[in-house]
Order: C-alpha cells, then sequence, then structure tokens
C-alpha cells in the first residue's frame, strides 16, 4: 500500500484533473441604438517633438515608418513639445539638422505626410521667437503642407513657464502676425500641461481669433509613479476623466467646433518599461480613447519618436535613432480602435463581473477584459447582424510585450495579417469567450 503522502498527492491531482480550469466567468453586454457621440477617422494620432522635423526623421523615403503610419491611418500628427519652443525657423538654412527648422525639412515633412495619408497639427516656437519669424515659417508651413494642415499651435504648454493674461497676449500677437501670411490660419490652444484651468477662459477671449480647436495635454503622472494598477484605474476617476469632462463643457459653452488632446501618453517624463510599453498600455489606451470620446472630443495624440530629453519608454512606434524597429503597447490599441472604423459612438451596460467596459463604434462593439478572470461575454448588439468576425487583443500576461491582435502582430514595416475567428451570431447577438487581460473588437456584416 502507497504511504499516506502519495495517496494524498494523488487525490490532489485527481480533483484537479476533475474539475479543470477555472469556468469564465459569465457577462453580459448591451450596446445601446441611440449614438452618444461620433468617432471620426483620424481618432488615435501621433505626437512627436518638434526637433524630429529638422532631425529628418519623417521622409517619404523611409518606407517602413510610412507604411507603420498607414496602418493606423488617415489620421493626425501633431508637432510640437518641449523641443518646439527650442527649435526655430531658419529661412536660410541647409536643412537636416534637430536644432532649427529650414526649407527643406518641412518640404520633406510635407511630403511624407502626402505618403502616409495624415494630417498635421503644427506647433510654432513660442518661448524663444518672435511673431515676425513664426509668420513666415507658418507661411512656408501652409505652402508645403497644403490641405494637410488642420491648424498651428503657438507654444507648447505655456502655463509652465507664463500665465493665462500673458499667454493670450503672445497669442493674440502671433495670430495676427500668421494671418497676415497665411489670411485662412486657423489655431489650437491653449495646450496646457495636465490642466484644463485656462479652458473656458481662453476659448470665450479666443474663439473669434483663428481658435478652431481647443486642446489640453495630458498624463496619468509621473513616470516615478508608473504601475499597472493606478495605470488601469486612471480611466475610472480623478485627472483624466475630469480634464474630458472639463474640455467638453468648455467647448459647448463657447460654441467650438471641437477638442482634442493634443499630447498625451501613459506617465509623463518618457513613461516607464514594464508598465507604458506592455499589454496593460494597449488595454488602458482603449478605455482612455473612449473616454475621450463619450466626451464628445475629437480624438488623441499619442506622443513618442525619440528624444534628447530621455528615454521614450511609451512611444507607439519604437526607434533605434531614426530608425522604426517596431511597435509596442499603445499602438496595438490605436491598431484596434482603428480596426473598428468610424461612425456613431454607442454607449453600452455591463453586468457581470469587474474591470470589463464596452462600447460600440457603428454596428461594431469592443469589449476590454482587464481584469485577471476569462469571461463568457453575450454582446446584444445595436443592429441586428448577419455574422461577424472577433479580433481578440491578446498577450500572455497584462505585462507582457508580446501582443497580438488576431493572431498576428505588427512588422516594423507595417506587415499585419490578422485571422479573426467568425464569432457565434444569432440576429441581435454575438457570444464569445475573452482571456483575462485581453479585448476583443466585434465586426459585424
Amino acid at each position: 500500500m502507497a504511504p499516506a503522502h502519495i495517496l494524498v498527492a494523488a487525490l490532489a491531482s485527481l480533483t484537479v484533473l476533475a474539475t479543470g480550469p477555472a469556468a469564465p466567468t459569465p457577462v453580459t453586454v448591451e450596446i445601446t441604438k441611440a449614438a452618444s457621440g461620433h468617432v471620426d477617422r483620424g481618432f488615435a494620432g501621433f505626437s512627436y517633438e518638434k526637433d524630429r522635423v529638422g532631425a529628418g526623421m519623417f521622409d517619404a523615403h523611409d518606407t517602413d515608418l510610412v507604411k507603420l503610419f498607414r496602418r493606423l491611418g488617415p489620421s493626425v500628427l501633431r508637432l510640437g513639445g518641449n523641443l518646439g519652443d527650442q527649435v526655430n525657423w531658419n529661412p536660410a538654412g541647409k536643412g537636416g539638422s534637430d536644432k532649427e527648422i529650414a526649407p527643406a525639412d518641412v518640404t520633406r515633412l510635407a511630403t511624407f505626410v502626402r505618403a502616409t495619408g495624415w494630417k498635421v497639427i503644427y506647433g510654432v516656437n513660442l518661448k524663444t521667437n518672435t511673431p515676425d519669424n513664426a509668420a513666415a515659417e507658418a507661411e512656408y508651413a501652409a505652402h508645403a503642407l497644403g490641405g494637410s494642415l488642420i491648424a498651428f499651435e503657438i507654444g507648447n504648454e505655456p502655463n509652465v513657464y507664463t500665465t493665462e493674461s500673458a499667454y493670450e497676449t503672445a497669442f493674440d500677437a502671433y495670430a495676427r502676425a500668421i494671418r497676415a501670411k497665411v489670411p485662412t490660419a486657423v489655431f489650437d490652444g491653449p495646450g496646457e500641461a495636465d490642466s484644463t484651468s485656462w479652458a473656458s477662459t481662453f476659448a470665450a477671449h479666443e474663439k473669434n481669433n483663428g481658435l478652431r480647436l481647443l486642446s489640453t495635454h495630458l498624463y496619468i503622472g509621473n513616470k516615478t509613479t508608473a504601475s499597472i494598477p493606478g495605470l488601469l484605474a486612471s480611466n475610472s476617476s480623478g485627472r483624466l476623466p475630469n480634464n474630458e469632462a472639463a474640455m467638453a463643457k468648455a467647448t459647448t459653452a463657447n460654441g467650438l467646433p471641437g477638442w482634442r488632446i493634443t499630447e498625451s501618453n501613459s506617465y509623463f517624463h518618457g513613461g516607464a518599461p514594464g508598465v507604458s510599453n506592455v499589454q496593460a498600455a494597449a488595454l488602458w489606451s482603449l478605455d482612455y480613447m473612449h473616454g475621450i470620446a463619450a466626451n464628445h472630443g475629437d480624438g488623441v495624440n499619442f506622443h513618442g519618436g525619440t528624444s534628447s530629453q530621455f528615454p521614450l519608454a511609451y512611444s507607439p512606434i519604437v526607434f533605434d535613432g531614426l530608425t522604426p524597429t517596431g511597435v509596442q503597447g499603445v499602438y496595438y490599441g490605436q491598431l484596434l480602435w482603428a480596426l473598428a472604423g468610424a461612425g456613431s459612438l454607442r454607449a453600452a451596460t455591463v453586468s457581470g463581473a469587474p474591470n470589463v467596459t464596452a462600447w460600440g463604434i457603428g454596428d461594431n462593439a469592443i469589449v476590454n477584459n482587464t481584469g485577471s478572470s476569462p469571461i463568457h461575454v453575450t454582446v446584444k448588439l445595436a443592429a441586428t447582424a448577419h455574422k461577424a468576425e472577433e479580433y481578440v487583443l491578446t498577450a500572455p500576461s497584462l505585462d507582457s510585450t508580446a501582443i497580438a491582435i488576431a493572431g498576428a502582430t505588427v512588422g516594423r514595416n507595417g506587415q499585419f495579417t490578422p485571422k479573426p475567428r467568425h464569432a457565434t451570431v444569432h440576429g441581435g447577438t454575438v457570444t464569445l469567450d475573452l482571456p483575462a487581460g485581453s479585448a476583443a473588437l466585434i465586426v459585424t456584416h
């Protein structure tokens, strides 16, 4: 007869085999038929430091970068950042220097933008510049970019170095000088750092002075405070939702066409490896974009690229110098969002498990499971569907960089060959199983 401890171990093993892994938690999602907003193409964009223009990052001959942009596009590229208030226009410059912006640099940028199909929010230096020099740059940029130009941005995060009244005085002088050279010029602003305290007053004062897009910059906090639990919790309370609501209120109260977060990502000062570049960041970005859309925002520009200030661990596209080497974290959230297409934003009610969110875009739906348990989801769609496909955003764990959508990763040249699964559809209902720490896009037909 076997020793007692061996029998106990054997019985324990049989119990595990009998019970198997825990069954997925049943979750019900109901997408409302009524629209609560609208999502346009161009919602999920990029932000880069302005010195990257002179450095030559945006070059149509860099076919890998063109394809990585086109994979998400057409969308919006914002150029500015801290270095946007340091590099200046030099009309006599030869180009190719990250210390200034020359005509050849802007011409190269314009060619890149046309190759990608993207549009541009173009920042001009305020902190170390003059209105006349800014106007000369704006005139050249407007001519080179043509219909690809959305707006000019005057200065970067001026609340860091000046007062609201002083900024408005400077904004007026720069806007007046620019519009003397470019009569059709329009602007975004004020682009505060992690604040909306100026938004309503600035909108009221500048809405008749060419302001078309109210803007702010928003991060969760400093990278020294970064954690995956903090990242995932940031969309439900605190700085992000509070500022989104404030931007919506200021935009509506002043009759402006829209608002946008023109620079953002997880944690400022470059983000944190293991938090800002992993699966958790991809899932975080989905809920973040939904919060902006639910507050009638036009979109968000996720900051990235390279920087002389500090490593950008959160960059959606990873670079070695100026060379793109792949994508990570937030890029996959942007891609799943882009695959959902454009259309009416539809709210959803979710029951059965915490840490599950959902919404509709057009007749499609996104379900985001940031929890630690798998779920079995029944989704009541906004409209009847004959068939549907699932694009599941997965990784081995929340802190993993091995991210895929529908079984496919994005290559350094933008190659992406997903194999979505056919979903079980019964009229207006779709059912699917979703692993822990994953999200699914349901595309209906």
